[in-house]
């Protein structure tokens, strides 16, 4: 009995011994790994372990950026930051939330039932804004009753400012809140959400270094998240200052005679391309945008049949009329299809096969010459130009001059404008190119569009003798400004001689006994320019004939003025399209005259002061020395 126990006990303990050996070893390699683990955790990721556990006790809070102010080019304050005061409520420190949240509603408008609805979406603990940007009188409301405001706090903020409202709007720009899209991607990686950022103009431009940096407050906060102390602070910084190329002269005055326009005023420094003015009407106040839009306000710009968020001057495309005579002009003279001396007569019409194509002047011109031709602006002179160059060649110069592309000027959604050509038409319309339509592009018509921007560098490429330069946003310094090879500018291909021709054509527009834009003149400045008048419908001849303000406003053509001043020594060159405001003459020529002798102050003749009168004796009763009645009372007006 024994041996059959003892027989028994071995087989058991022989079957026992593989797996004793085989959890003893898993047992070991167990333990081995969590003596390599510990020895990892405790020696190679010591240091960012320490780094989570620090983490876990403190906490970053953000502080906001102060961002670089905005000068016009002499200086002249146009947006900075100013201080808004913000009430801010923590949920937590409130024992009664409803009867504190009415009391403070007394105090400072804000939507009570949206932000009892936010609050309650949130920790208790968070600050939340009720009302930004409230006046400083309600902020002293609220801190002179915070006995009665437990919970409630005045946050100070920057907030962005703009000095003069709607002040060269769509220049400058204005601020709005970054996009889901954006947040934390690409240039966008160190913006949270709720920040701030240019969404237009200059301040989008311009916002990688205007923008600042942001400061931290680095704070022990508790187990729940609570902030306790503030254990480091790393202050906020500030952006660059931005100097503008604007005026602020030529600007205002730009302004002022755009005020109940529709339309756009660019003004360049001919030399250099600076925008010393950039003028689009209707406009907006960027202020309006410095805290978030309201939907209202928001609404009424988007439903605006005029479309002020629209930079007219870079955005709206129109038709150059007869500005476009110019591009005619350069372009015939460099191909030798006409000189100085050419002639065409006007009787007031042109003939092409079966239709008949007229001058503005209904009785024509006469013979006339391509200076005189400038002078009047004579349609006729240019149909028979035109048909001698043919529209590919026209296309030609017209690029030379910076049409039918981009200014590449750095502000959004600038539009290239068009100038056709045969392959155009064919590719576009699936049709040859006429004859008729060669007519009709000739004075600036047909299929062409510009921008008022291109507009303005095609007369500063006259003003500069054929050199046309890049249109900048900003200053210039002096050793940039006297360097032709860090402006960029390019010759469009036209010999000095035949650009004197056209400058003198142009000197006869305004100063001409003919001229259409007599009314530019500026007494001490010259001045020389173009008129154009666009057509925005065709319209019979006898409705032509009637009075602007008989013709429905939208029928109306759009008015055109380029120009430049001195003619001897050009500083400044302006384009003025105001929409439907008939002839360019009459409607544009005087808002650029305005802003010519704005910026160009100092050099325009005043008028001499008035003689003063000759003092008289007082009268006095009895016989005058030359035995005649005296006068009683003194003389008479």
């Amino acid at each position: 009995m024994a041996e059959l126990l003892y027989g028994a006990d071995e087989k058991f303990f022989k079957a026992l011994r593989p797996r004793v050996f085989t959890l003893t070893a898993v047992l070991l390699i167990l333990s081995l790994g969590l003596l390599i683990r510990l020895w990892y955790l405790e020696v190679v990721e010591v240091g960012n372990l320490k780094a989570l556990a620090e983490n876990n006790r403190l906490r970053q809070v953000l502080l906001p950026n102060h961002r670089g102010a905005i000068f016009d080019r002499s200086g002249t304050e146009l947006a900075s930051s100013r201080p808004a005061y913000n009430v801010v409520v923590i949920r937590e420190d409130i024992s009664d939330f409803q009867l504190v949240m009415e009391r403070l509603a007394e105090f400072v408008p804000f939507n009570l039932e949206e932000a009892e609805k936010n609050m309650l979406a949130q920790p208790e603990f968070q600050p939340y804004v009720v009302a930004r940007d409230v006046s400083r009188d309600a902020a002293a409301r609220v801190e002179e009753h915070r006995y009665e405001l437990p919970g409630v706090s005045i946050d100070v903020a920057p907030v962005r400012h703009y000095k003069y409202d709607s002040f060269a709007a769509h220049f400058i720009g204005y601020l709005g809140e970054i996009s889901k899209e954006q947040v934390g991607r690409g240039f966008f990686a160190d913006y949270r959400q709720g920040d701030v950022l240019g969404k237009y103009g200059v301040e989008k431009s311009f916002e990688g270094i205007i923008k600042g940096a942001k400061g931290v407050n680095v704070m022990e906060v508790d187990a729940a998240g609570r902030e306790l102390k503030v254990i480091e602070t790393i202050p906020s910084g500030s952006g660059k200052d931005v100097y503008l190329s604007l005026d602020f002269r030529a600007q205002t005055a730009a302004e002022k005679a755009m005020e109940g326009r529709q339309g756009a005023v660019v003004a360049l420094k001919p030399t250099t391309g600076e925008i010393l003015a950039m003028v689009s009407r209707p406009a907006f106040n960027p202020n309006e945008f410095a805290n978030g839009v309201e939907s209202q306000y928001w609404g009424k710009l988007v439903t605006n049949p005029y479309f002020p968020l629209n930079n007219r001057a870079i955005q709206g495309t129109y038709s150059p009329g007869s500005t476009f005579k110019i591009i005619m002009a350069a372009a015939a003279l460099k191909e030798g299809v006409i000189d100085e001396n050419t002639t065409f007569n006007c009787p007031g019409h042109y003939t092409l096969g079966r239709k008949v194509y007229h001058c503005w002047k209904q009785g024509g011109h006469g013979r006339i010459d391509l200076v005189h031709a400038l002078e009047q602006s004579c349609d006729v002179y240019f149909y028979n130009v035109g048909l001698r160059l043919g529209v590919d060649k026209i296309y030609d110069m017209a690029v030379h001059f910076g049409l039918n592309n981009k200014t590449g000027i750095g502000l959004d959604n600038e539009k290239k404008g068009l100038v056709p050509n045969t392959a155009w038409k064919v590719k576009n319309r699936r049709e040859p190119w006429m004859a008729g339509e060669t007519l009709s592009s000739s004075i600036g018509q047909g299929f062409n569009l510009v921008t008022p921007l291109q507009m303005a560098r095609v007369i500063s490429a006259v003003a500069n003798d054929g050199w046309l330069p890049t249109a900048r946003l900003t200053r210039l310094r002096e050793d940039e400004a006297s360097d032709p090879d860090a402006l960029g500018s390019h010759n469009v291909g036209v010999p000095k001689k035949y650009m004197q021709f056209i400058r003198d054509g142009l000197f006869l527009v305004v100063n001409g006994q003919q001229g259409t834009a007599r009314v530019a003149r500026i007494p001490g400045i010259d001045v020389a320019g173009k008129t154009g008048t666009s057509q925005v419908v065709k319209l019979r001849e006898e409705e032509r004939k009637r009075s602007l303000e008989s013709i429905p406003e939208k029928y109306r053509d759009h008015a055109w003025f380029v120009a430049y001043a001195p003619v001897n020594d050009p500083k400044i060159a302006v384009a003025v399209l105001v929409e439907h405001g008939g002839h360019g003459g009459s409607a544009a020529a005087p808002i650029a005259r305005d802003v010519i002798a704005a910026y160009l102050e100092e050099m325009v003749q005043k008028p001499p002061a008035p003689a003063p009168r000759p003092k008289r004796a007082p009268a006095v009763a009895g016989p005058a020395p030359s035995g005649k009645p005296a006068a009683v009372g003194g003389p008479h007006g």
